[in-house]
């Protein structure tokens, strides 16, 4: 099913655990978000895993953030296979307190407003999720922004909370601590064509 165009605005590709068996992988459903350049800004239409921001407490940057470690690594390397990953962007990422390159990523809180009306940036928890321990309600969950605050802004590494979009769709600034163990992890690719 990898690859899969179900109509233009969301594709199959790459597979992940999301009924609860860690052993059973299933295809990952993404929202296409914005076609550029050949290629498609994608994020995963489900909440897929839950992990905290970073390791350890204080105040951290995107970049050196341990939820990026995991993206970019671990999540890329379960996810997607050999064919799949060479299909991925390495993209370039603004972040107030220093860009990265990234080939999957979290949405910053402008690129939540500009892609998603406030309803439609609720999303669900995978029954997989659920099982790491994200905090839901009927199914709706948590998940983590790149960073606190606005592009515009340079509280990046400053403050002590990461921005989460709520089970409502509310996007909360500096709402939880980086080791917060209840937040889902909703990851962003762009795929070429």
């Amino acid at each position: 099913m990898n690859n899969l165009f179900l109509n233009s605005n969301t594709i199959f590709f790459g597979s992940y655990p999301q009924s609860g068996n860690l052993l059973k992988r299933e295809p990952i459903e993404w929202i296409v978000l914005e076609k550029a350049n050949g290629q498609s800004l994608c994020i995963s239409k489900f909440l897929l895993d839950c992990k905290p921001y970073h390791h350890a407490p204080g105040k951290i940057t995107w970049k050196a953030c341990s939820l990026r470690h995991w993206l970019n690594h671990v999540f890329f390397a379960c996810a997607f296979t050999q064919e799949e990953q060479e299909r991925i962007a390495l993209s370039e990422m603004k972040n107030p307190k220093g860009n990265t390159v990234d080939q999957v990523f979290l949405l910053n809180l402008d690129e939540a407003e500009r892609y998603f009306n406030f309803e439609n940036r609720a999303a669900k928890v995978t029954p997989f999720a659920q099982r790491q321990g994200a905090w839901n309600i009927d199914e709706y969950g948590v998940w983590w922004l790149r960073y606190s605050g606005a592009e515009d802004r340079m509280e990046e590494g400053e403050l002590d909370g990461i921005s989460c979009v709520n089970f409502d769709g509310h996007i909360e600034e500096n709402a939880s601590e980086p080791t917060d163990l209840v937040c889902s992890v909703r990851p962003a690719i762009w795929l070429k064509s």
